[in-house]
């Protein structure tokens, strides 16, 4: 009998592993895939460069992640070209941002508070579409200056002065007769303030060299054995002493503990014996997994430097509106990639590959100009067609869903924890979150195995 079975071989579980290892405990991590990394994944081309298809960016405060990179001798690296205009498109028309490199970098309590600012803005901004009996009890708040909504929910100069600085480029002026309710209107119908606060504002600039996959399968082979690939649990049964795991192939794993890695509504998924309460699986049903196809147009050169460009970008409408120049040493190419996110995703998702390349193809020229290059290969990675991922990035909440569940589904129930990006109030949705989230789950572990 092992002291803790963990099911998932993604960053939360394998540090969870490696953590009770550590402490002296026996552990075995299952692993559906035939690899580690869960949704950390590298696609390698043949010319030795890489592809990142899962999690890729390292923002301010991933202490705990780049503690990994700094133990196994990884090396971080920022975004390939730190010089260039950024593309915003918005209302059919697609306009050059000077990125301005002498502006100073926001701390990160900056970042938080503008990123804080920022969710508000969105949520109000689809509050304010979706409910017009909302918006039409409070029309009158709604009136206020955006300027001095800003100043009221962002507490530091550069956060709100970063702010205005976007939202211009974006959407224009911004002055002290801009309403909040106008600014809104913009929100929800333009580019993707973030996106753009990623590339103009410095936000998530970091890689790993090699990807964010070398960390994790550093940690796989640090384990050894003691991650199992190809091994898909179909069932749990547990009891106030221990748990067994019953394998797809037949065999039983037993464990005086378990911790699941699985996204809420797969974790749901899995049959447990006896049932779990019927809050867990209403609250997990009601976590939408993420719907993100996130994919590549790989050309033989970066045209877009040629250009001034960065090879960032961002619009308001389109089957792709954000990309990023990814683009790795030593390669003569030139790597673009972007996202297609919600509603596109679905729908194209139905399609063909041909079709959404074709589609991320014209969105680019759209934005960068007719004459872009034909690509010489598309790469893709469609996470709600990966069965042991059921979605990516992360899980989105509900409205109101996370205040009132949202922690409780990090609860241990009797010898049964859960772990993993969704599961963390802090860094919740990003690889930090995964990774405090599975050595909160392992501390749990080891003080009811003392």
């Amino acid at each position: 009998m092992f002291d803790c079975a963990i099911i998932g071989a993604g960053l939360a579980g394998l540090v969870a592993a490696q953590d009770l290892r550590s402490r002296g405990l026996s552990v075995v991590v299952l692993e559906a895939r035939d690899r580690v990394g869960g949704r950390v994944e590298n696609a390698e081309l043949a010319d030795g460069s890489y592809l990142e298809l899962g999690g890729q960016w390292i923002g301010p405060g991933f202490d705990a992640l780049l503690e990994l990179v700094h133990k196994y001798g990884l090396e971080t690296i920022p975004l390939p070209t730190q010089g260039g205009d950024f593309i915003v498109r918005a209302h059919g028309k697609a306009v050059q941002i000077p990125t301005d490199e002498d502006r100073a970098t926001l701390n990160p309590f900056e970042i938080s508070d503008l990123g804080q600012g920022l969710l508000r803005l969105r949520r109000l901004a689809h509050r304010l579409e979706d409910d017009p009996a909302w918006a039409a009890a409070n029309h009158v708040w709604l009136g206020q200056s955006l300027r001095r909504w800003a100043k009221s929910n962002m507490r530091t100069k550069k956060a709100q002065q970063r702010f205005e600085e976007v939202y211009r480029a974006a959407f224009g002026e911004l002055d002290e007769d801009t309403t909040l309710k106008q600014g809104l209107d913009f929100v929800g119908t333009g580019p993707d303030l973030e996106s753009m606060l990623a590339t103009n504002g410095k936000l998530q600039q970091l890689r790993v060299r090699g990807g964010v996959y070398r960390v994790a399968e550093a940690l796989g082979k640090d384990l050894g054995d003691v991650v199992r690939l190809r091994t898909v649990v179909t069932k749990v049964r547990h009891s106030a002493d221990e748990a067994t795991l019953e394998l797809a192939d037949g065999e039983e794993i037993r464990a005086r503990h378990v911790i699941s890695t699985l996204p809420p509504r797969l974790a749901m998924n899995l049959e447990h014996e006896p049932p779990l309460p019927a809050w867990r699986a209403e609250a997990a049903d009601k976590v939408s997994p993420g719907n993100v196809i996130k994919a590549y147009l790989l050309f033989d050169r970066p045209f877009w430097r040629e250009r001034g460009l960065s090879g960032q970008s961002s619009a308001d409408e389109g089957a792709v509106r954000v990309t990023f120049d990814t683009t790795t040493d030593g390669t003569t190419g030139g790597h673009l990639m972007g996202f297609f996110a919600g509603s596109e995703a679905d729908s194209l998702s139905k399609r063909t590959t041909t079709i959404r390349e074709r589609a991320f193809l014209e969105s680019v020229r759209q934005s960068f100009g007719s004459d872009v290059p034909k690509p010489v290969a598309y790469i893709e990675r469609d996470w709600s067609a990966e069965p042991y991922s059921g979605g990516c990035h992360g899980a989105h909440f509900a409205p109101g869903i996370w205040t009132a569940v949202g922690p409780g589904l990090a609860e241990p129930e009797g010898v049964l924890h859960w772990a993993g990006a969704e599961y963390t109030t802090k860094f919740n949705g990003y690889m930090e979150g995964a990774v405090r989230s599975g050595l909160s789950a392992a501390a749990a572990v080891a003080s009811q195995s003392a």
